[in-house]
């Protein structure tokens, strides 16, 4: 057996296609030889220069009257054959055991169709007692899938009583046997790479009375023989893929329903602490008694933002740990001073600003700024960051506002949800069309609108902690909706003054100076809003924007996330020629 291999330039890396319709009509001649049409739709992802096919010569007479065409946008074009290269040609190259043709058509990110058109020599065979094709019509060089396949024989004579048909390969093909029209036609949805698709038939011997291509011998019921053993054996291989198949229906379904009544049980078995639902928010103006961070902390269960630690460094202004001021000559830069050398040593965030990013005394944004370049320095202070942020979380965890057993219960009941509904997601795809679908698919809402009831009823809040919630939510509502009422009606500038940390803390800063602004005068403003004013009133940037922009840069910057009967389809192969044809495209 000889081999002949042809040097294909492959399509770059990034270039893809895919095989969407593969149409091959097959008209026998009464002398035994086959016209073959073959029409392949290329969707084709990318740039390429063209599309090549091997035929396979072996077993056979040879080959003659070849021709190719394209059609691109229903633009239909006869291609030539020229050993140039240039587009829309084609060259041969045939020797004993294979022909090739390669196709010269520059394509990029369109659908096109390509039609070979040969006669192939010799396809049939005529024994004494029947007449055989046996041909593997679709070889095993394909490397990408073929969709949407349909294979037409058609015999030179209709009303074959006799005729008969199989096909091996992948068994989810179907072979039909129409003897009236003396056609075998094969379809597949898909046929998967490097699988091939071969045709065996019989039929008498003077539908190809003309045919030289005699053997003389008796065959026929032999091959049917063997073709019963390969159906036998094909069927039980479908039994066998049928029987697993069911298993697994079958158990997935009953762990979905096993797994969802477990968690149901469950759920009645482990009533947690249920809250009373809380009434609608109303317009707070009361004050939280614990610090801005340790408020956002409480309301959101989770630690602090970025966003907490500006309204932290304004609540140390506010008792003079520190002062904050912007410095003159850069714009929107300001500057960090520390008052209290004790704060330092009690937090590493702080010490790491002062000390490292400033000089011990003070820090600016732009000292910041240059020094989170480095992801050195930027992984350091977004570790000291981490530190600061479970610092104060730890802190509002002991304020005991937290409900440790409905906290746990939650998470059981999500994970239950979610474990139960995928095993019920997936009984109800694999039992469509049964009203077992109708079933698994109200199980699934049941499921969901158990678990948000369940969760919604056990807040992670204690008794406590769950009223403290809502006056902190009341509060943080009241900076929602500012601008809908009076602010002189809620309180003086000290108040306001008071407030602002909580609003940065809520990322709510921008609407509150704004209302500042409209319901307050500049000599009001300045002389009422103390250490406030310079940072957050003039100018058209504030102190809290322009640091929570550099320190969110900051720690960003290096973050890594924290029986003989004919028309079957069977495995095996009967020994048809054609085995080593396949294309591509390059």
């Amino acid at each position: 057996m000889s081999c002949f291999l042809f040097f294909i330039a492959p399509a770059h890396a990034d270039n893809t296609y895919k095989i969407k319709q593969y149409h091959i009509n097959v008209n026998v001649l009464k002398n035994g030889d086959a016209e073959l049409t073959q029409q392949i739709t290329y969707d084709f992802d990318g740039n390429f220069h063209g599309v090549y096919y091997n035929q396979d010569l072996r077993g056979i007479k040879g080959v003659s009257n070849i021709g190719v065409s394209s059609e691109q946008n229903k633009k239909k074009t006869n291609l030539t054959q020229a050993n140039t290269g240039t587009n829309n040609t084609y060259t041969l190259n045939q020797t004993k055991d294979n022909l090739q043709i390669k196709v010269f058509h520059a394509i990029s990110d369109e659908v096109a169709t390509f039609t070979y058109r040969y006669l192939l020599r010799g396809v049939v065979t005529n024994y004494n007692d029947t007449a055989e094709l046996n041909w593997k019509i679709i070889g095993e060089k394909w490397d990408v899938p073929l969709e949407d396949v349909l294979i037409t024989i058609q015999l030179p004579q209709k009303n074959i009583q006799s005729l008969q048909g199989w096909t091996h390969g992948n068994l989810n093909g179907h072979t039909s046997v129409r003897k009236k029209s003396g056609q075998v036609v094969i379809r597949l949805n898909e046929n998967p790479a490097n699988q091939f698709v071969e045709s065996r038939l019989l039929f008498p011997t003077n539908v190809t009375s003309a045919n030289t291509n005699k053997v003389n011998k008796d065959v026929k019921e032999k091959i049917q023989q063997r073709e019963a053993e390969l159906a036998h054996q094909a069927n039980e291989k479908r039994k066998r893929s049928q029987q697993r198949n069911m298993f697994i229906k079958y158990t997935m379904m009953i762990l979905g329903l096993l797994i969802t009544g477990v968690w149901w049980l469950w759920r009645w078995r482990n009533t947690g602490n249920p809250r009373k639902a809380l009434p609608p928010l109303v317009h707070s103006y009361e004050i939280p008694e614990y610090s801005a961070e340790i408020t956002q902390a409480i309301i959101d269960d989770n630690e602090p933002s970025s966003k907490t630690f500006s309204a932290y460094l304004l609540e140390l202004a506010a008792v003079k740990k520190i002062s904050i001021r912007k410095t003159e000559n850069e714009k929107n830069d300001y500057e960090v001073a520390l008052l209290e050398k004790k704060l330092i040593e009690e937090d590493k965030l702080l010490k790491t600003l002062f000390t490292e990013v400033g000089d011990g005394n003070k820090f600016s944004l732009k000292q910041l700024n240059k020094f989170g370049k480095s992801s050195k320095h930027s992984l350091k202070i977004q570790r000291a960051f981490n530190s600061w942020q479970k610092k104060i979380f730890k802190q509002a965890r002991s304020l005991n506002y937290h409900d440790k057993t409905n906290a746990k219960l939650r998470i059981i009941a999500l994970w239950a949800t979610i474990v139960s509904s995928a095993f019920l997601v997936v009984s109800a795809v694999i039992s469509w069309n049964t009203w077992w679908f109708g079933l698994f698919s109200l199980l699934i809402i049941l499921n969901i609108i158990i678990c948000y009831s369940y969760r919604k009823q056990r807040p992670k809040y204690s008794e406590a902690g769950w009223q403290m919630f809502y006056r902190f939510s009341c509060f943080k509502k009241m900076l929602q909706d500012i601008g809908r009422f009076d602010m002189k009606k809620v309180g003086d500038l000290i108040l306001w003054e008071q407030i602002l940390p909580y609003a940065v803390a809520f990322g709510l800063a921008k609407k509150v100076i704004k209302e500042l602004k409209a319901n307050f005068s500049v000599e009001e403003l300045e002389t009422g809003f103390g250490n406030y004013y310079p940072i957050f009133i003039l100018g058209s940037a504030n102190f809290e924007t322009a640091f929570n922009s550099s320190f969110s840069s900051v720690i960003a910057g290096d973050a890594s996330s924290a029986g003989g009967s004919s028309g079957g389809f069977s495995g095996g192969s009967s020994g048809g020629f054609g085995g080593g044809s396949g294309g591509g495209a390059f």
